[in-house]
């Protein structure tokens, strides 16, 4: 459990056989919760694919449930009354009961839009208290730059490409909270490269997360040609 390694950047093969299943949140009533009904249908899903226990045998799950939830709370799609802490609190612990009554079957991914619901307020600080991995990711506003200068590179992220070579980052890429357990029993606050400042690039095929660091200064031209070389080590350099 505490050698277990996982890249975020691998893009997870769907089989042909796999079942893909809709649910549309309510948004008729008011008075109800809306995410009531696809928790229910949620339930019905698990235990229908539990096999069943006898006196002889015991069957060993093979059904994997896979929940995302994309732009939770997002106006366009959800009802004013699931931004609610009574609606949407109760909601997140019974996802979280179903886990730990699930745990080789369920997994749960869900998107915020924190244009909206920004993290300071404590709705989502509860939530984030409740999750097992929290990751934050802050676009860049290069593609508003180029349409308007119709310059690339005078866009920010022109800076966080390591070399010409590599494709310019989107934005910055925070992990707040990860679900790994180290020999300590923590939460995996002090693993290696992930306190650095990070940037990703998203494309169809893809998901790339990379160091950032911001160029040289103008008039730093010792850095400058440093950056040129590629970080090669030279005589000057390791003088000292």
């Amino acid at each position: 459990m505490f050698c277990h390694t996982f890249d975020l950047a691998k893009r997870m093969n769907i089989p042909t056989s796999a079942q893909i299943h809709h649910h549309a949140i309510n948004t008729t009533s008011s008075q109800t919760s809306p995410f009531a009904a696809t928790l229910q249908k949620l339930v019905t899903l698990l235990q229908s694919s539990t096999p069943t226990t006898t006196t002889t045998t015991t069957t060993t799950p093979t059904t994997i449930h896979r929940i995302v939830i994309p732009s939770l709370l997002s106006p366009a799609l959800y009802p004013p009354q699931a931004s609610t802490p009574y609606h949407l609190l109760q909601f997140i612990h019974a996802l979280r009961a179903l886990l730990r009554l699930y745990p080789q079957q369920l997994t749960f991914l869900a998107s915020l839009p924190l244009t909206l619901y920004p993290r300071t307020s404590g709705l989502i600080r509860t939530m984030e208290h409740l999750c097992d991995g929290v990751l934050e990711l802050t676009p860049f506003p290069h593609a508003m730059d180029e349409g308007l200068s119709g310059n690339p590179s005078s866009s920010l992220a022109t800076s966080g490409a390591a070399t010409a070579m590599e494709e310019r980052p989107q934005g910055l890429l925070a992990v707040h909270k990860l679900p790994v357990l180290h020999e300590r029993g923590g939460g995996g606050g002090g693993l290696k490269g992930w306190g650095d400042d990070l940037a990703f690039t998203v494309s169809r095929r893809r998901f790339v997360i990379t160091p950032f660091s911001l160029p040289p200064a103008e008039g730093d031209t010792d850095a400058q040609r440093g950056e040129a070389e590629g970080g090669k080590l030279t005589k000057e350099k390791m003088e000292f």
